[in-house]
């Protein structure tokens, strides 16, 4: 019954259903398309096809599912007194984002982009990769990087909220809502949020600082953390460089795992590098911040770089994962995911991966002087720790520009109301019930000075003068 069901499902007409048993009748009639006519010699020689095709059909209908729709069919977002909170405009409706208003109108917003299996960046002229050049910035973010260097975003570095949410959805095929939230992140984390700019390096005076300082992804407090895959904890000097005995030390991670960079190999890597930053890092700090990307940045290794399948990720060997730590550019004949990820499944399998090799939340006051995290947040469900994190977003902000958060809350408030909270409210997940966010310190900012780029990718001779390796950055 699942064949003839399968059969119908995947194209014939609607009027063979009524027919009994007609595949046979219409294949000899050479009325079957070629493709509908393959599956059906396909379960004749084997009925056992029958369920592979069924899933792979499965597969494809959630594909091309769009995220959950709005429950109230009209504008989400946060909700007061049973009136919509949007004072800047925002908010999600028929999937989408509305655009902002008064001082946030000049933002432009992401848009949902084409999903599915495709060959990246295959033949595109626009999208074929180039060494960056002299002024071209790059950071810490290898996904980053290779869109910057393939076209995706602006190749200069300097790109915007709404370029790198949309280049995501078109690189990595992640849905609408996650790279909203990832590109909201980058935006809180170094850029201007006035205009939506933001360099994926250090501080560049292409990006502006309307209403304080805009000091780029490689900050250290958000996207840059201590402990991180494969660059220097801040506290040693430079946190931008690529470190290639890091590097090798999480293949050696990998090949312990099928030579595959998979949950497995991240979990342990991060354990490893934890305890490193930890006994050597006087000033290590493993908070909310660190919980949420160190573990995240792990799991979009497996699920966003891995070379992506019709079901979702795939192979993340190193001939797919090597390529973008390395040279910075998308492997050849490398498949976007077929099945887009997630914001929910992010946040599951953070939390997933932390609990398969916990470590405590806390920082250094010194070498051996552990103060532990006063704030339990490693017991909270996926959708507790989403509603938590979306509650603390701004303080999730450097210390250097918190000041400017607190003399602009409204601002900021905004934001998170127009373009966040909306993709947490009335999802079908997490369901939060968010008004209030937590306000930052307005003492916190102490040190305004800039951050580094990196020099480029960090190739090791792959492509001459794309990038360079500092000759003290080979210690782990």
């Amino acid at each position: 019954m699942k064949s003839i069901t399968l059969i119908l499902a995947v194209g014939l007409p609607t009027f063979v259903a009524s027919v009994a048993c007609p595949f046979a009748e219409l294949h000899k009639a050479g009325l079957l398309s070629p493709d509908d006519a393959a599956k059906f010699e396909a379960v004749k020689r084997d009925p056992a096809a029958a369920e592979i095709l069924f899933q792979a059909h499965q597969a494809h209908r959630r594909e091309a599912a769009p995220e959950p729709a709005p429950q109230n069919g009209g504008l989400i977002g946060p909700i007061v007194d049973g009136v919509l909170d949007l004072p800047l405009g925002g908010g999600l409706l028929g999937g989408a984002l509305q655009p902002l208003t008064g001082a946030l109108a000049a933002i432009d917003i992401p848009t949902p982009q084409p999903q599915g299996l495709a060959v990246i960046p295959g033949n595109d002229p626009d999208h074929q990769f180039q060494a960056p050049g002299p002024t071209d910035v790059r950071g810490i973010c290898p996904t980053l990087n290779a869109l910057a260097n393939h076209g995706y975003i602006s190749r200069n570095g300097i790109s915007s909220f709404a370029e790198a949410a949309n280049a995501v959805q078109t690189g990595y095929g992640f849905t609408y809502g996650l790279s909203v939230f990832l590109s909201a992140l980058g935006l809180l984390a170094g850029g201007d949020l006035v205009t939506g700019k933001y360099s994926i390096g250090g501080a560049d005076s292409r990006v502006p600082n309307t209403i304080g300082p805009a000091l780029g992804l490689d900050k250290h407090g958000v996207f840059e953390i201590d402990g991180s895959i494969t660059r220097e904890d801040v506290h040693f000097g430079n946190n931008a460089n690529f470190l290639l005995q890091r590097w090798e030390e999480y293949v050696n991670i990998s090949n312990q795992h099928g030579g595959q960079f998979n949950f497995d190999t991240q979990a342990q890597d991060n354990g490893l590098r934890y305890d490193y930053s930890r006994e050597t890092n006087p000033e290590f700090l493993a908070g909310v911040a660190w919980f949420a990307v160190s573990h995240a940045e792990r799991v979009f290794v497996y699920e966003g770089l891995a070379n992506g399948t019709a079901t979702g990720a795939g192979d993340a060997g190193f001939d797919n994962i090597g390529p973008f730590f390395l040279n910075e550019t998308f492997p050849e004949n490398w498949f976007r995911r077929g099945v887009p990820f997630t914001l929910p499944q992010a946040f599951g399998e953070a939390a997933a991966m932390f609990l398969a090799n916990p470590r405590e939340l806390g920082g250094n006051e010194g070498i051996g002087n552990f103060v532990p995290l006063n704030t339990n947040i490693t017991s909270l469900t996926p959708q507790q720790l989403g509603c938590f994190l979306l509650e603390n977003f701004l303080d999730l902000a450097p210390n250097q520009i918190q000041p400017t958060v607190v003399d602009n809350l409204d601002l900021f408030e905004g934001f998170v109301k127009g373009i966040l909270a909306p993709f947490f409210i009335d999802d079908g997940y997490f369901n939060c019930n968010v008004t209030t966010f937590v306000e930052p310190s307005a003492n916190a900012g102490v040190d305004q000075s800039g951050s580094q780029s990196s020099s480029g990718s960090p190739v090791d001779g792959a492509y001459p003068g794309v990038g360079v390796i500092a000759p003290d950055s080979q210690p782990s």
